[in-house]
């Protein structure tokens, strides 16, 4: 795409040189950045947001598997978990504590397809015109609450079962969808729930880059173990009598 993203041409459609929408104009980096650099959001995302929220009468993102897995391209280690030559697929090295499949899938399962596609030694699958694409692309056409078949190879046996999907979920959720955050009060410690819409608060919109460490880890790496478990921590302390000492404790776990 050859065209300029100016301010103000923001959610504004993009079209390519036969007429045809290639989805809508999202941002473009500043001028002390970058040059002639701008985004998109194709269509394919568009798409799957309206039938998201025509089919949920709400927007519930794209579904992930809930797991984490490794490629299976080394032989030694497809002999040691008994692949047959012929089988191809991914390892699955842990699954969320909190997907739907935390009590059929295990660690050490081999996924060999997924809704009746094969997967590769390296985790894709066939595309357009001959080319390959990672599987999550096969999870990202579903939706939140939609059912897979999935076939996995565990201690030599293949087994079949059918999943429900779900939206992922964060320990840092991205949004409070339009709720004020919780907090509480006692001594004058004041305890809050962490999410991103509070970092941003705390540490402005590079909060990626000024929040402590331990935070953006968990931010970018941390998953549900319950589904009701939240990160909480001491965002300030109002100073009192009782408290001496401690007032310079904030955004502490």
């Amino acid at each position: 795409i050859d065209a300029a993203i100016n301010f103000g041409n923001s959610g504004g459609p993009a079209f390519n040189d036969k007429g045809n929408c290639v989805g809508i104009a999202f941002q473009s980096l500043r001028q002390d950045e970058a040059e002639n650099i701008g985004y998109v959001i194709p269509t394919p995302v568009i798409q799957h947001f309206i039938q998201d929220y025509e089919k949920n009468e709400a927007y519930t993102g794209f579904p992930i598997l809930g797991i984490e897995w490794q490629k299976m391209e080394n032989p030694d280690l497809r002999k040691a978990m008994g692949m047959k030559p012929e089988q191809k697929g991914v390892r699955i090295r842990r699954v969320d504590p909190t997907a739907p499949e935390s009590g059929v899938l295990k660690s050490s399962d081999i996924v060999l397809s997924f809704d009746g596609v094969d997967i590769a030694n390296d985790g894709t699958v066939p595309f357009r015109h001959g080319e390959r694409i990672g599987f999550s692309y096969l999870v990202s056409q579903k939706y939140a609450g939609d059912s897979s078949a999935i076939k996995v190879l565990r201690n030599s046996e293949i087994l079949n079962f059918n999943i429900k999907l779900t939206s992922h979920r964060r320990l840092i959720p991205a949004h409070n969808k339009g709720r004020p955050p919780s907090y509480y009060i006692i001594a004058g410690f004041v305890f809050t729930t962490v999410s991103v819409p509070y970092l941003r608060s705390e540490y402005g919109d590079n909060y990626e880059y000024e929040a402590s460490m331990n935070l953006l880890d968990k931010l970018y790496h941390a998953t549900l173990q319950s589904p009701d478990e939240q990160l909480v921590v001491v965002s300030q302390v109002l100073v009192s009598d009782i408290n001496i000492g401690y007032e310079d404790i904030v955004n502490t776990q």
